[in-house]
């Protein structure tokens, strides 16, 4: 499948903008639907700053579905 037919799915799945929210490390579309957990906690726990990592996992992957055109 190429990629504009997967951002064709995605955008048929979900109602942006989707939000991360750093309490529950969960992204939910504009109708409060989750559409994912961001997980990775195991790698960065070790790393400098994981909390500050972890949510700029979530916040880059929020921002990166919400540029999605059509």
């Amino acid at each position: 499948m190429l990629l504009p037919n997967l951002t064709k799915t995605v955008l048929d799945t979900i109602t942006l903008p989707v939000n991360y929210d750093n309490i529950s490390q969960t992204i939910k579309d504009a109708n409060g639907v989750l559409i994912c957990d961001v997980r990775g906690w195991g790698k960065i726990q070790f790393m400098d700053k994981a909390e500050e990592r972890h949510d700029a996992i979530g916040y880059t992957i929020a921002e990166l579905l919400n540029g999605l055109q059509a």
